[in-house]
C-alpha cells in the first residue's frame, strides 16, 4: 500500500481533520478488526460487529471509522475515533480515492468459466515488462477486494482483476473498490442460480461490467456466446473489442488443432494471419487465451509478443491437469470448479483426447449453485455423456446421481454405471476395474477431499 497522510484520507471523505490528525501517516487500511497494526485505519462496516476499545490501546496511530458507538470507546484517544454518518458511503469514498492516485489500466474479467485462466493467461503475457496485481488464483470474494485495492502502488503499472458474480450487487459493488478501464467478458451460462431466481437476472448482473466501465474505456467480449450478444450495449460509448471465430469478430480465431498436450491455432487482425499455440486442451482454453492477448494489446503489448508468451504459460493446477498414472492409465484433474459450461468444455476435450483404443472412463461430482435449473442441467450432462461415447461413468455423491440416471435414460448401458460415497471403496474398485491406457476424467465443484485422495491413490509415484 502506498503510505498516506491521514488528513489527505480525511478530507477524501468529506470530513474535517484536527490538528491531532496532521502529519500522521496511515500505511494499513482494513476492515478486519482481527488484524489491526500500527498506522491503520479501520472501517467497521457493520455496526454489529461487536467491537471493544480496549482491544486497541497498545497501537500506535490507530483509528475507527464508524457510525455507531461500540464498547469502550473512551479507552481511546477522542481523534482515534472518527465518527461518520454512514460508514459504508465513507468506506467508498475512500476506495475510490485510493483507486485513483493512479493513472494505470486496470482490467475486470468475469464470466461463468475462464476468469482465472485469463486473468493469469494476461499476467503471464504483461509480468515480463510490467509490474502487476492481480488476483490470486481464484480468490475473487468480496472480502479479497479491499487487500487488492491497496496491493496496488507507485511501482504498480497494471493491475487484473476476477469480477465474480454470486449474488445481485457483486458487480458494481467490485468495480466501486477497482474502477476498471478495460473489461473482459470470457462466456456466460448457468451459474449461481442458487441465487438468482432467473438465469436472465445473472445474465444482467454481468451486463453491469458496463457500468462499472462508466460506459467507457473498452470491453473484451466472446461474439460468440449467445447470452453475451443478447446484452443490450446501446448505451455503451466505450470501445468494443470482439474475438471469436465470427467474420465479424476483430480478433478472429481460426484452424483450431488438438496435439497432444496444447491446441494450435490461427488469430486474423487487423487483415493479418498469426499463428498461436496455448498449452492445454479444450476450444475453451484458445477462447481465453485470445481474450488474453486482446487485452494485452489493449495495455500496449504488440502481437507477436503476446502470442509467443501465451506459448509458455503453465496452467494451475486441477485445470484439465493431465497425470501420468500408474499402471500405464491416464489421469485428467479437472476438479477446479463444476458448472454445466465447464463440464462440457471437460468432457468435449476428453473426448478429443482418448486414443479409440482407450476407455473413457468420467469420474464427477455434484455441480455447484443451480438452483431450480439443477435438474434441467443434469439431464443435458448425462445425455451429453451419452452423445460423446463415454464408456464408463461413476458418480459420487447423492446429487451426482442425477447424472447417471439421465445418462441411463440417455441410453447409456446401467452396466458401465457406478456410484460411491468414500474414497476407500471407489480405490478399491478402480484397482480391480482398471486396465492399461485407461483415459479418467475428474470433474466435481470444489475442495472434494474423496477426489483428491482417489487421484493422489492413482497417481504414478
Amino acid at each position: 500500500m502506498k503510505p498516506l497522510l491521514l488528513e489527505e484520507v480525511l478530507t477524501s471523505m468529506g470530513l474535517e481533520s484536527t490538528e491531532a490528525h496532521k502529519g500522521v501517516t496511515i500505511s494499513n487500511v482494513t476492515h478486519n478488526k482481527f488484524y489491526p497494526d500500527h498506522h491503520t485505519l479501520y472501517f467497521r462496516r457493520n455496526g454489529k460487529t461487536y467491537l471493544n476499545g480496549e482491544k486497541f490501546v497498545d497501537y500506535t496511530d490507530f483509528y475507527i471509522v464508524t457510525d455507531t458507538p461500540f464498547l469502550n470507546m473512551d479507552k481511546l484517544k477522542p481523534e482515534q475515533i472518527i465518527m461518520v454518518d454512514d460508514v459504508m458511503e465513507a468506506f467508498f469514498k475512500f476506495t475510490s480515492y485510493y483507486r485513483h492516485l493512479f493513472n494505470i489500466p486496470v482490467v475486470a474479467v468475469t464470466g461463468t468459466c475462464g476468469k482465472t485462466t485469463t486473468k493469469e493467461m494476461l499476467k503471464h503475457i504483461l509480468q515480463k515488462d510490467f509490474t502487476v496485481q492481480a488476483t490470486i488464483s481464484n480468490k475473487n470474494a468480496g472480502c479479497y477486494n479491499l487487500p487488492y485495492l491497496t496491493g496496488i502502488n507507485e511501482e504498480t503499472d497494471a493491475a487484473i482483476f476476477e469480477t465474480a458474480v454470486s449474488e445481485r450487487g457483486d458487480m458494481m459493488e467490485a468495480c466501486k473498490y477497482f474502477f476498471p478501464t478495460i473489461g473482459i467478458i470470457t462466456m456466460i451460462d448457468v451459474d449461481h442460480t442458487d441465487k438468482f431466481r432467473l438465469f436472465q437476472d445473472y445474465v444482467a448482473e454481468k451486463e453491469k461490467i458496463m457500468e462499472g466501465l462508466n460506459n467507457k474505456g473498452t470491453l473484451i467480449i466472446n461474439i460468440d456466446d449467445p447470452h453475451i450478444m443478447s446484452m443490450d450495449f446501446s448505451k455503451y460509448k466505450g470501445e468494443i473489442v470482439t474475438f471469436g471465430k465470427s467474420k465479424f469478430a476483430h480478433l478472429r480465431i481460426e484452424n483450431i488443432a488438438f496435439t497432444e498436450n496444447s491446441m494450435h491455432f490461427k488469430i486474423k487482425y487487423n487483415n493479418q494471419l498469426y499463428d498461436g499455440i496455448v498449452p492445454g486442451l479444450g476450444e475453451h482454453n484458445v477462447y481465453n487465451a485470445v481474450a488474453s492477448i486482446a487485452a494485452a494489446l489493449e495495455i500496449g503489448m504488440n502481437m507477436n509478443t503476446a502470442i509467443k508468451r501465451v506459448a509458455s504459460f503453465h496452467h494451475l493446477n486441477s485445470h484439465f491437469q493431465i497425470i501420468e498414472g500408474k499402471n500405464q492409465v491416464t489421469v485428467i484433474d479437472d476438479t477446479w470448479k463444476s458448472n454445466p459450461a465447464s463440464l462440457k468444455n471437460g468432457l468435449l476435450a476428453f473426448k478429443e483426447l482418448a486414443m479409440p483404443s482407450q476407455r473413457k472412463i468420467a469420474i464427477l461430482g455434484r455441480m455447484a449453485a443451480l438452483g431450480k435449473y439443477a435438474e434441467e442441467e443434469y439431464e443435458k450432462a448425462g445425455l451429453l455423456l451419452k452423445e460423446l461415447g463415454i464408456d464408463v461413468l461413476i458418480t459420487k455423491g447423492f446429487l451426482a446421481k442425477d447424472i447417471a440416471k439421465a445418462a441411463i435414460n440417455a441410453g447409456m448401458d446401467k452396466k458401465n454405471v457406478y456410484h460411491f460415497s468414500e474414497a476407500e471403496e471407489m480405490i478399491n474398485f478402480l484397482d480391480s476395474f482398471l486396465q492399461p491406457t485407461d483415459l479418467l476424467y475428474f470433474k466435481t465443484a470444489g475442495n472434494d477431499k474423496v477426489f483428491k485422495d482417489v487421484i493422489r491413490y492413482l497417481r504414478k509415484s
